[in-house]
């Protein structure tokens, strides 16, 4: 016979008693028994996803199991606290199975959706990491039955803010009537709530004056926005005067006033990779000369 597997078995009273709890097994007996406990590290944080909307992320741990035998994770609890804050607690049954005397990668999904985090990212504007506690039971099935290791995880997790656009103004640059022809600029105020710059990149955009889609295009590149900060973006654009409804044209004439809409798909440049965002913004503008 395996020595190993003949220690395992001289163990198994001491894991008996350590799988119920029992504060009196006897030190040679408990000795012997957790030579074969499964050992638990925390590893680290891997971002399946992130966008928007959610970060869909693994909390991977290593888990050792030394003993020869195959063990199985019966049951995984878990508590996840933000900054300190209570978030997530429950249990996740697992099938998960450790091979005999070696290390297997055990990842605890968990998703993040911003808008139910709202209040704790408004607190923590400004950082593009929140602090994190995650702290559990694994349960493991054991030759003596269930067995139950505490866990404690501490690290950091991304914070991924959407930033805001607002219309600011619109301003006639160019007016040519005799080659039909105008120049708008379009002026958008971006606010940018997280820790580092984001550039805002490809910017495909239709535009609605009075209610008539007037113009679109793609802009490589619209600019960026440094952390914490709200910057104004200008959008020049042509328009073809024959091409805009009465109203639209009468504004320009008379510097008055006029109903934008903007949509627009986009990339933001973030720590986390480019991150794809639709906009739809709409204002009231008066028409500045």
């Amino acid at each position: 016979m395996n020595p190993d597997r003949r220690l395992l078995l001289a163990a198994l009273p001491g894991l008996a008693l350590l799988a119920a709890g029992c504060p009196k097994a006897p030190r040679e007996l408990s000795r012997a028994a957790r030579k074969f406990l499964p050992q638990v590290r925390f590893d680290r944080v891997n971002i399946r996803e992130i966008n928007f909307d959610k970060a869909d992320l693994d909390f991977i741990f290593a888990v050792e199991n030394p003993a020869p035998l195959k063990v199985a994770l019966a049951q995984f609890s878990y508590a996840l606290s933000l900054e300190g804050k209570p978030l997530f607690e429950g249990k996740d049954p697992d099938g998960l199975k450790l091979a005999a005397e070696a290390v297997s990668k055990l990842p605890f999904p968990l998703t993040l959706r911003w808008g139910e985090l709202a209040e704790l990212l408004r607190e923590t504007k400004g950082k593009d990491q929140l602090g994190f506690g995650l702290r559990g039971d694994l349960g493991f099935d054991t030759p003596v039955g269930l067995l139950q290791l505490p866990y404690e995880a501490r690290g950091e997790v991304p914070a991924l803010r959407r930033p805001r656009f607002r219309l600011e103004g619109l301003r006639l640059a160019e007016l040519k009537p005799t080659e039909d022809r105008a120049r708008i600029a379009l002026d958008l105020g971006v606010t940018n709530l997280g820790g580092s710059v984001f550039s805002m990149k490809r910017f495909d955009y239709k535009l609605h004056l009075a209610g008539d889609k007037v113009a679109g295009g793609l802009v490589e590149a619209l600019g960026a926005v440094a952390a914490d900060t709200t910057q104004t973006m200008t959008l020049p654009i042509d328009l073809s005067l024959s091409g805009l409804g009465g109203a639209v044209v009468e504004a320009f004439t008379r510097k008055g006033r006029l109903r934008a809409k903007i949509k627009a798909g986009l990339q933001v440049g973030t720590p986390w990779g480019d991150v794809p965002l639709e906009i739809e913004e709409a204002e009231e503008l008066d028409i500045k000369g």
